[in-house]
Order: C-alpha cells, then structure tokens, then sequence
C-alpha cells in the first residue's frame, strides 16, 4: 500500500539522533528548483554501502512463569502428615524456598526478548510424612517432595485453581486459589519415586501414587497457618509446594523451633498474604491471556535438611 503526503509549504523534521530510511526500491528525491542539497560540518554528499534495515521480530508470547529456586530463604514450620492429634498439630522445622514471578516475551523462534521480574514469595519444597514408629520407639518420617524425573524436563505448564483447599465431605469452597503442574495439558506428570510407599506395618500411606513413576496434581498452594470455616490449619504437604508468609520465616532452624514452642508463628493467618499473591498472579496472566508456567530448579537432594524432631508431640 503506497502512503501519499501531500504539505503546502515548507517540511521540516528534527530529530535527536540519526533519521534513517529504508525502501524496498528506490529512494528518490527531487525538487522543483532542480537542487538537491545535503550539508554536513566536514562534507557534502557521501556515497556508500546502504544498511541493511533492522529485523524486528514479533512478539509470539507473553508468559507468566514463576520460578521455584534452590535459594533457601529461612525456616518455618511444616504440619506433619500421617500422625493425628487430638489436641496440638505434629510439626517439623524446614527450609523455605525463594519463588520469583516473572514476566517473559517471546519472538516467534522461541527465544526471550523480555524478562521482567514481578515480585517474590516462599514457599517450602519438602513434604513430611511420617511412616510409624520403628522398634525404637521412634517416628520414622518420609519426605514426599515432588522431584523431577529429570531435570533437563523441569518446565512445567501452571493452571489455576480457584478453590484449595476445600472441606471435602461436603465441598465447601474456600475463597483461597492455587496453581497446579500440568505436562502437554495432563495433570500427571513424571517423578522420582518415592524411597517407600508402605508405612512400617506394612499398610499403604495414605494417597499412594497409582504408578510410583508419576507425581498428580502437584500444586502451589497456601501453607503455614491459615483460616478456613472458622477453624485455623496448620498447612501440610503430600508433595506440593507450600505457601509461607514472610512473618513465619526464621534466621535458623532453632529460631524456627523456639517459635513453635512459644506458640507465636501462628499469630497471623497466612490467608491475607496468599490472596494478595494470588491475586497479583491473576492480574497479570489474565489481563490478556498470557501462559501461565512453572520452572522448579534442581536442588541438591543429597543435602536436603533433614528434621530432627517432631515438634507438639
């Protein structure tokens, strides 16, 4: 299409730097008083190698991606799965982990032209469990952390889920959200095994996987101590990246552990935080339909902290 501009008297245009032009033909110039002219502080006209106008590539994708890091954070405490109290919730200490959310732009051969980051959360990475108690008399835990079958395969798609957790006897829907890990749209994706899936007496722990080789509905989602009915939770895990809020995170593991038995980590829900969080991700993935992903970056397995206790026995 041909652009025609027609100025009944004089053009002029002022820029701060170079002003370039680049045609697919011929670039021409006349002038009715038969006078081209060009000026320059040392010459006149030059004659050279035209440039080669600049390749702009499209934009073929906006993503939301939350990175899960190996950056440890501090310490809090983590709602131990198969022991039931009656009267206090079982509770180890564990390391919290630092998760960035970022913005990314990509042209249309895959590549990132743009990566902003948007803000930062913790999250804890393990997920403890205990087995029974051995011919010690001691509790055997297990940790049941989600781990990549490989790591070279650690990108993940990320689906909202706008109500976890939930009462499930009678679904009562909570007002909180959580994302979960999808692979190609499925929601069973591939994992290490875990160490065991039989308690100590030899009965199966409790959501046992149905192939020991894929990990379903791995999810971020809220932990520490949050609010639901009326009725405050300490946040567990079966393998799922847990929520805390900065105010539940600890220098060390002892400072952890002392919080706990003076009872003050839990004097703040974690309920506010986590929606604020939840909130700033919906705005941004869903403003104009960006993806929405999850990267979980190898961390050294061998070395993960171990608990050494089990706290509110």
């Amino acid at each position: 299409m041909s652009k025609e501009s027609f100025i009944g008297g004089d053009y002029i245009e002022i820029t701060g730097g170079s002003a370039k032009n680049f045609a697919g033909a011929n670039i021409e110039n006349s002038s009715l008083e038969n006078q081209f002219v060009q000026k320059g502080l040392q010459n006149g006209v030059s004659y050279g190698k035209n440039d080669d106008p600049p390749v702009i590539e499209p934009i073929l994708k906006k993503i939301i991606r939350l990175e899960i890091t190996d950056t440890i954070t501090g310490y809090s405490i983590q709602g131990v799965k198969g022991l039931d109290y009656s009267f206090s919730d079982p509770a180890v200490v564990v390391p919290t982990y630092k998760v960035n959310i970022y913005y990314i732009e990509k042209n249309t051969k895959d590549e990132e032209v743009k990566k902003e980051n948007k803000g930062e959360f913790d999250v804890i990475r393990d997920a403890w469990y205990s087995v029974g108690k051995n011919t010690a008399g001691k509790y055997e835990l297990l940790n049941r952390a989600f781990i990549p079958d490989n790591y070279s395969r650690n990108l993940y798609g990320l689906q909202w889920l706008p109500s976890y957790p939930n009462v499930s006897a009678r679904y009562i829907r909570s007002d909180m959200d959580a994302f979960i890990f999808t692979r190609f749209g499925n929601r069973r994706i591939p994992a290490k095994p875990l160490r065991t899936q039989k308690r100590l007496d030899g009965t199966s722990i409790d959501s046992p996987r149905a192939n020991e080789n894929f990990a379903t509905d791995v999810m971020i989602h809220i932990g520490g101590t949050y609010e639901m009915k009326g009725y405050d939770h300490l946040g567990g895990s079966y393998g799922c990246f847990a929520y805390i809020p900065k105010d539940d995170i600890y220098a060390t593991p002892e400072l952890a552990e002392k919080a706990s038995d003076d009872d003050n980590y839990d004097d703040i829900t974690s309920n506010s935080t986590w929606k604020e969080i939840t909130n700033k991700i919906k705005k941004l993935a869903f403003g104009d339909g960006k993806d929405m992903q999850v990267l979980l970056i190898a961390r050294d397995e061998s070395n993960v902290y171990f608990p050494p206790k089990i706290l509110n026995e």
